[in-house]
């Protein structure tokens, strides 16, 4: 920078890399193409998976679009805000990560040959406002509803996001595991559904097949019964959950105790004994026959639990206790003495099982259980963690569905159908900003392109088909089937997606890159000797 007489004038620190202008532009364009590139190919049901080997030698392989870009470790201020955007896709719906880093890619390489036309950044990045804004319109105005929840829609948007995550084989039964979780779980407010996802809880255990994997009317606790001598299985279990011990409360001061009379040691003895025996007996007297204890249960405890024939676990963890809760229907009580029937939940079987080389106490059939398990069993470490991954994003996805009825046609039919619409809709607006709309709707069917090449197919002549057939408003609703490699109707076919992952995949992706477009100097201080 100089000033008025022309004598330079430094701001910034030396070694400070400053770049201004459309370098700077170009620069992050680059970067974001380059991660755009490496989940290109992890798209669609025949996509491919990534292998990543972290420093500690640690493997994961997985097509998951979140997980890939979590695992690179990008050291680029571009590449993490991307990284950013889809941790914040993940959390809010699950699905959609690899479809909206593959889109921003393509709209700022289409940015870069507008800017290169000379249209300005201004103009461009309020054409795919504009953009946007119609897109989230025209995709409610296609969307379709439904006025209950109806599980076979449920099945078939879990279908659809599985597709792409695990195997064929498979997929039937996550599906099942994803919608009777959620079905479970769900409560109903005002007439609105509401999930909290925390509610199921997700255990992995290596050793058998995936298709072994079982959903649990209840919860999994990962602790063994803390006696060998009690009861490993109960049936008709009477549950308690305690807040607490069963052992006796030492003062935290000091105090010393004359004793004059050998027999006041054993009458003290027997005095904390007969405390414990009643704290017992009040349990046993409501019918209790399972116990679980938030903190110790002591030797003299466990004698008379045993003799009562009730099973107790103790040290259960405060959020296990919250789903078992839940689960039972038995509520958190802080003190034994004045329990009640009341307090008291119900299932079927709790019983103890050694899944791998762990002993877990299983809380199973519970009625109208409000908190779950699912149980994912796989070969290897390797396959689980990509099973619980697509799981996780199969249950957020339907989640958004069931939370916000309504859904949109799958197969990049509903890309095709956006790009149509857009390109009669930049007619209206006409000028330069035109142009943006323009290449913000050529942006949007990199998608089904995509989908069409990691097929292993020719996307020039499909594509072309598909944008001669397809036009929602007509009702026409045509897409690639990559599975059957044939174009179908994808909602008579059953590949659907929830209306929200659309909406927040071109919402995020589009308000990302309008920031990256608004940048015009790319400032890093020099890093500390």
């Amino acid at each position: 920078m100089v000033n008025l007489s022309g004598t330079p004038v430094m701001l910034l620190k030396d070694e400070t890399e400053h770049i201004k202008g459309k370098k700077a532009l170009t620069i992050n364009i680059e970067v974001i193409r380059a991660v755009s590139e490496t989940i290109r190919t992890t798209f669609g049901p025949k996509g491919l998976n990534k292998m990543i080997v972290d420093s500690l030698g640690d493997i994961t392989v997985t097509n998951d679009g979140a997980k890939i870009l979590d695992e690179i470790g990008v050291e680029n201020s571009a590449a993490k805000m991307i990284v950013e955007l889809s941790k914040t896709i993940h959390k809010n719906v699950g699905d959609g990560v690899s479809s909206s880093v593959i889109f921003i890619g393509e709209l700022l390489a289409k940015t870069l040959d507008l800017i290169t036309l000379g249209i300005s950044p201004t103009q461009i990045y309020e054409g795919y406002l504009h953009a946007m804004k119609e897109v989230n319109k025209h995709l409610k105005s296609v969307a379709f509803s439904a006025d209950s929840v109806d599980l076979q829609i449920l099945s078939k948007l879990a279908h659809t996001v599985l597709n792409s995550k695990v195997s064929t084989e498979d997929n039937d039964k996550m599906v099942l595991l994803i919608t009777r979780s959620l079905l479970s779980i769900c409560e109903n407010h005002d007439n609105h559904s509401t999930i909290d996802l925390d509610n199921i809880q997700i255990v992995k255990k290596e050793g058998k097949s995936l298709s072994e994997s079982s959903l649990i009317e209840g919860v999994i606790i990962d602790k063994e019964v803390v006696n060998p001598m009690m009861p490993k299985y109960i049936e008709n279990a009477q549950i308690a959950l305690l807040d607490g011990s069963l052992e006796i409360i030492k003062t935290d001061f000091s105090a010393e105790i004359q004793i004059t009379n050998p027999n006041e040691i054993s009458s003290f003895v027997e005095k904390e004994k007969t405390m414990i025996e009643d704290l017992i007996k009040s349990l046993a007297e409501t019918g209790v026959n399972v116990v679980f204890c938030q903190k110790g249960i002591d030797e003299l405890a466990q004698n008379f639990l045993n003799k009562s024939h009730i099973m107790a676990i103790r040290r259960v963890k405060h959020s296990d206790m919250k789903k078992l809760s839940r689960a039972t229907g038995a509520r958190i009580i802080t003190q034994v003495k004045g329990i009640s029937q009341d307090d008291l939940g119900f299932a079927q079987i709790v019983s103890e099982k050694r899944i791998g080389k762990e002993n877990m106490i299983f809380v199973e059939k519970c009625k109208l259980p409000k908190a779950v398990t699912i149980l994912i069993r796989g070969g290897t470490e390797i396959i689980t963690d990509d099973a619980e991954r697509a799981l996780k994003n199969g249950l957020a996805a339907v989640k958004s569905y069931i939370e916000n009825p309504f859904y949109v046609s799958g197969a990049g039919s509903i890309e095709i159908e956006l790009r149509r619409h857009l390109l009669q809709y930049a007619q209206k607006i006409g000028g330069k900003e035109q142009i943006a709309i323009e290449q913000y709707a050529d942006a949007i069917e990199i998608l089904p392109k995509i989908l069409v090449e990691n097929s292993g197919e020719d996307p020039l002549d499909i594509i072309t088909t598909l944008r001669s057939k397809t036009n929602m408003a007509k009702k026409q609703y045509f897409g690639y089937d990559a599975l059957s490699g044939k174009i179908v109707d994808p909602v008579q076919t059953g590949i659907i997606e929830p209306l929200q992952v659309k909406l927040k995949v071109f919402s995020l992706a589009t308000e990302l890159a309008v920031t990256f477009i608004r940048i015009d100097d790319y400032i890093r201080a020099s890093r500390p000797h």
